[in-house]
């Protein structure tokens, strides 16, 4: 179930937003259910447990970006899409890491295309891998930086700096994870794309600043992939 929050004071912009998004997920296999905020301390206190928030940019004479940037200073998973009346605020929504802005009144056909990569990185936070032969605990995707194996077991490297190992092969991890932006830069490694920060000749720099070794081998199919991941996400 996919949590929606809705922060708008136009009740006609809003109707029209709940019809675009019953569009939408006509077209998907998931379930959702919409919140509708009237206040800015309404937002914060639900935004925890949302996966989208819908925000217009002018509310009740505020200004959508200041409640952008407060979230920022939150600890939260929510993606944020800014919807506005006025293409002026298109800027703002690279302060507040906005992952889509659509100018009202939105058009269907615009919003399913646009929608789909924000909802697959809604999908991919919640994805996780429990087999209590290899972690008495759920392993999420979003959390794996990446894996590498050696001494024939697969060690998983979170983003926290916990590592799993695993008797696992590493061709294991790849089948369970291949759609969700992994792949090999070594025969020895599978990277999460989400978390590269840069490429050097025959390396790649993480977010935590691993260094991961970029084979000859691998190189031109994992920079295609990684190529294909980025167009995906735009």
């Amino acid at each position: 179930m996919m949590n929606i929050l809705i922060y708008d004071d136009n009740l006609k912009d809003i109707e029209h937003l709940l019809f675009c998004l019953n569009g939408l997920f006509q077209k998907t296999n998931l379930d959702y259910q919409t919140h509708i905020c009237k206040s800015k301390t309404e937002v914060i206190q639900n935004i925890s447990k949302a996966d989208l928030l819908f925000l217009d940019m002018e509310i009740h004479n505020e200004k959508g970006i200041d409640l952008g940037l407060e979230l920022n200073t939150i600890n939260h998973n929510c993606r944020i899409v800014i919807t506005t009346s006025y293409s002026k605020y298109a800027i703002d929504g690279y302060k507040i890491h906005a992952d889509r802005y659509f100018i009202k009144p939105i058009n269907q056909l615009e919003f399913n295309l646009e929608m789909r990569a924000v909802i697959k990185k809604c999908i991919k936070k919640s994805v996780s891998i429990y087999d209590d032969k290899i972690s008495p605990y759920k392993i999420f995707v979003q959390d794996i930086l990446y894996i590498e194996f050696i001494d024939r077991k697969s060690i998983v490297h979170a983003l926290d700096g916990k590592t799993t190992v695993t008797n696992c092969t590493l061709k294991y991890w790849y089948e369970k994870l291949k759609e969700y932006g992994f792949s090999y830069p070594y025969k020895a490694y599978l990277v999460n794309f989400e978390y590269i920060s840069a490429f050097k000749k025959n390396e790649i720099i993480l977010v935590n600043n691993d260094v991961i070794p970029l084979s000859r081998h691998y190189k031109k199919e994992f920079n295609q992939k990684y190529n294909d991941f980025l167009q995906d996400m735009l």
